[in-house]
């Protein structure tokens, strides 16, 4: 497992081609007892074109590219699963070619921040063989509600994983507020 740094996909990992790519986001529901309502925690990956244009942003209430290239598995408002509450599968060799990166982000739906999670972690993983390339926690993300938290772009000889937390530049920012905005009114908050 590798905490940071960068990994080059579509090459041999050990003896696997690294050609598909899952994202899991995972949090533990409130503790019996605690009046704060649950965290509504939400995986999404942003598409960029060559010159860092977004082409798609995949969500919850997007949950998949017009060739199923990248796919959501669903909303999870709770936290309540064993393992991955959210899922995004990414199937790097079906990506249509105007797509350059993606970049992977964690949002708090409810704007609380992650240091109020229990037990918040992300991962992106082989699909295939489940190895884990990197692994972040949350919690020490403090009072950050938005993370991007890793970015794959398209070279010459594949694609390269850029597995460190990301600042998002100011137009994916505004672009992903307006997602971000969407997302939270969209959703009533128990």
């Amino acid at each position: 497992m590798q905490i940071g740094g960068s990994v080059v996909a579509n090459k041999k990992v050990g003896k696997t081609v690294l050609r598909e790519i899952v994202m899991g986001l995972h949090w533990e529901p409130p503790r019996a007892g605690d009046s704060a309502p649950p965290a509504d925690l939400d995986a999404l990956c942003i598409l960029h074109g060559r010159r860092g244009e977004i082409v798609d942003v995949i969500s919850p209430d997007h949950p998949r590219t017009d060739n199923d290239s990248v796919v959501h598995t669903g909303d999870s408002r709770n936290g309540s699963s064993s393992w991955d509450d959210e899922r995004i599968f990414v199937f790097l060799d079906a990506l249509p070619p105007v797509v350059s990166a993606l970049t992977f982000v964690v949002l708090d739906t409810r704007g609380r921040g992650f240091a109020e999670l229990q037990g918040a972690f992300c991962h992106l993983s082989d699909r295939v063989t489940e190895r884990e390339l990197t692994r972040f926690a949350l919690r020490p993300l403090a009072a950050t509600s938005t993370q991007a938290i890793a970015s794959i772009e398209r070279g010459p000889t594949g694609w390269r994983l850029d597995a460190r937390r990301l600042d998002l530049h100011a137009g994916v920012h505004d672009r992903l507020g307006d997602l971000v905005g969407r997302l939270r009114t969209a959703k009533p908050q128990r």
